[in-house]
Formats: structure tokens, sequence, C-alpha cells
């Protein structure tokens, strides 16, 4: 069984398109407690988000202590908090990491909310992970909204330079927060996504290409919130089922 973990919803950025939950942050002890729970119910893989996930100071303590109960770690970031200098640190029992990225134009980056610098940043790490963990699996998780989907045959060119695993294409999905409040600016229709899925699909290049619409979001996903509550979201709706603490 797999979780996704929004181990916090405090986020250093500002996107537009972030349908992320808000609540309070559990404290190491509560969260750990959470951890047991989730080793007992079966759990094989835990997708820590947020938020950024970083941000929350205790992280590295829960992803060894996941790892020592033989849970694969996956963490989604965008990666502002880590630097060349605690790098090693960071991805330290970390199976897969999930790099949040949608545009190699800095002042696109800066318009929609991630910050003008993000990508000049991102592309220096990218080079690293490898260097320091070679079997470390790199994903790239793009959010496909009519903000970036006419510019995705260049950004498709760009990442190709990099020794990455996959690339993820996600349809804005407006079903929380600011992406619900931003649905009739942001989200692309039918034809589009269809277009999309046409010509990138097929495309030979040393990563394999996921690409998830509609459909595949709305699936049944088993989310633990940041307040330590058990979530089924389906179809857009959101279904608390009980507390791990």
């Amino acid at each position: 069984m797999k979780v996704c973990y929004n181990i916090t919803s405090k986020c250093n950025r500002n996107c537009r398109y972030c349908f992320k939950f808000n609540r309070e942050d559990l404290t190491l002890e509560e969260n750990e407690k959470v951890l047991d729970n989730l080793f007992k119910l079966g759990v094989k893989k835990i997708s820590w988000t947020g938020g950024e996930p970083f941000l929350y100071k205790d992280l590295p303590h829960l992803l060894k202590k996941s790892k020592e109960y033989g849970i694969i770690n996956s963490v989604n970031t965008n990666l502002t908090t880590v630097d060349e200098d605690n790098l090693e640190e960071k991805i330290q029992n970390v199976d897969q990491l999930i790099i949040s990225l949608d545009f190699i134009s800095e002042d696109l980056n800066e318009k929609y909310g991630i910050g003008k610098d993000y990508y000049a940043h991102v592309s220096k790490l990218l080079k690293k992970f490898k260097q320091i963990n070679p079997n470390i699996i790199l994903q790239l998780n793009t959010v496909l909204f009519n903000g970036n989907i006419d510019f995705m045959d260049e950004f498709y060119d760009e990442i190709c330079k990099y020794d990455i695993d996959y690339w993820k294409i996600i349809r804005f999905l407006p079903i929380r927060g600011k992406a619900y409040k931003e649905k009739d600016s942001l989200s692309i229709t039918d034809e589009q996504f269809n277009e999309f899925t046409k010509n990138f699909k097929n495309r030979k290049q040393n990563f394999k290409i996921i690409i998830h619409g509609l459909k595949e979001m709305e699936r049944k996903h088993i989310i633990v919130l940041s307040s330590g509550k058990l979530i089924y979201s389906e179809n857009g709706k959101d279904e608390e089922i009980k507390s791990l603490i």
C-alpha cells in the first residue's frame, strides 16, 4: 500500500495552481506515532509531500525511521531549501526524489509564483544527485495548464540533457485551494490535453514519460494530512477516515 504523507502545509513558494491542503503541523513525537501506525497498516511506500516537505525540520529523522521499517521513501520537493552544501544530507534515506518543474523560463516562474531564479537553481542541482547517489530515482513533475502548454516542446528539449528517470505530466486539477480559485484562467481543454498527449507519449528519450489526465488524478488516493488525519481523496472529494495519532 502506498500513501501520500503531507508532512507539512508550509511552503516557501506561492504557485497559483497549487491545490495543497492547509492544516497545522504535528510535533515530531506525533509524527513518529503516525509513522508507526502506517507501518502497522502495511504501508510499503510513502510519498512525502507538503507544502514543501524539507521545511519540516525533522523530516530527515522520519525518513531514517521509515527506512528502518523497510518503507520506500519518495520526496516531492521544490528543492529551494537544498544546496550543494546540504544536498548529501537531504537525500539520505531517499529512494526517489520528485522535483517540481513547470517552466524553464525564469520570467514565467516569477509570474506564476515559483520564483525568478528557480530554474537556474534546479538545473544546477539536477547535475549533482546521481554523482552522490547513482541509485536514486529522479523524477520531474510538471503541472500542465494554459500558462505552460505552449512551451512544452522547448521544455522537453531542455530536460533531455539531464540524467533523469521519469518525466510526469499532470493535468491541472482545480479541486481545492488556489487552484480552485484560478480554475477559469488556468484550465486547459480536453482538445489541448489530447493533442499534448498525442505529441509526447511516444517520444524516444532516456527517461520514461508519464501523463496523467483528470481520470488518473481523480482516482482514489490515500493521503495523510499534516494534522495526522487519514483521508481518501476520490473524484475531487476528500473523505476523512480516521486520525493516526
